[in-house]
């Protein structure tokens, strides 16, 4: 019996120390995101903070016994509102947008681009569903193993591209005057209106985001050559999230009794992402 003992110590011992030795790992990870707009401009406001899911796989690169270069591929589905009218707050403008069915047209050179309908919006609050590829590029350090557990932190960057959106919005019915280039608004009746899409290039969130990050975990080795890993980190933006001026939204602005109309410009808009994950390696 100590002899059979005696082997198995030794095998589990042998393959702790090949899970060490081998140069790349990988596996699969997901997890949750809280998002955080950084709004810069009085004329949208921030509402609440968003959340998201994550899942994809992950893989290390070990250039030493304690360091790796630490990437994989997620797709993240994320969801965050703002608003951008209020009957309690003046700073914020009469933003507009002209539509039909799901499609939202563009406005450009002070209308609404190949848009000779009445139908109109008035935007008062829209929630951002959106879909990202990212590519998180990471160095690793790690400890060596503490029992069946290593520890590490994480440093780099996580950029993400733009795979998808879809926005709810919720504000007025409008009309629009293709003549004049005039909106108004019914302003009675609050309206919702669900899988809105931008017809431009320009979707309203920016193609690609970048954020630079710190990462905490720690690593179990519970059999052969498998981790399982927790991790909690935060991504400080450093590129806008939201288009700055935007290709389909229109602001109306009072001077002097005269209604001028333009395009919205929200300038820039970092988001920050707090990031838990969990997941496998082999």
């Amino acid at each position: 019996m100590k002899k059979v003992f005696s082997f198995i110590l030794i095998l589990c011992v042998s393959y702790g120390s090949q899970a060490q030795d081998k140069k790349f790992r990988a596996g699969l990870v997901a997890g949750t995101t809280v998002t955080s707009l950084k709004v810069q401009t009085n004329k949208v406001e921030r509402d609440g903070v968003g959340n998201g899911f994550t899942i994809g796989m992950a893989g290390d690169y070990r250039i030493n016994n304690n360091i790796a270069f630490s990437s994989g591929i997620q797709f993240d589905l994320e969801s965050f509102s703002l608003t951008y009218g209020s009957a309690t707050n003046p700073n914020l403008g009469n933003i507009f947008y002209g539509y039909n069915d799901t499609e939202i047209f563009r406005y450009k050179d002070g209308a609404v681009s190949n848009y000779a309908d009445t139908v109109a919006f008035q935007l008062m609050s829209r929630t951002f569903n959106a879909k990202y590829i990212t590519i998180p590029l990471f160095l690793k350090f790690q400890t060596n193993m503490i029992g069946s557990f290593s520890y590490y932190g994480k440093f780099g960057v996580r950029p993400s591209i733009l795979a998808g959106i879809r926005m709810e919005d919720e504000g007025f019915d409008a009309k629009y005057d293709p003549n004049t280039g005039f909106f108004e608004s019914d302003g009675t009746i609050t309206t919702t209106l669900s899988n809105m899409k931008p017809e431009p290039f320009k979707k309203g969130l920016a193609l690609a985001r970048i954020g630079v990050g710190v990462y905490g975990g720690t690593e179990w080795n519970f059999t052969g050559n498998t981790f399982l890993f927790g991790e909690f980190g935060f991504n400080y933006g450093v590129t806008p999230a939201l288009y700055q001026k935007s290709s389909h939204l229109v602001e109306k602005i009072d001077v002097n009794g005269t209604s001028t109309y333009e395009n919205l410009d929200v300038k820039s808009n970092p988001q920050h992402i707090f990031e838990l994950k969990i997941g496998l390696l082999f």
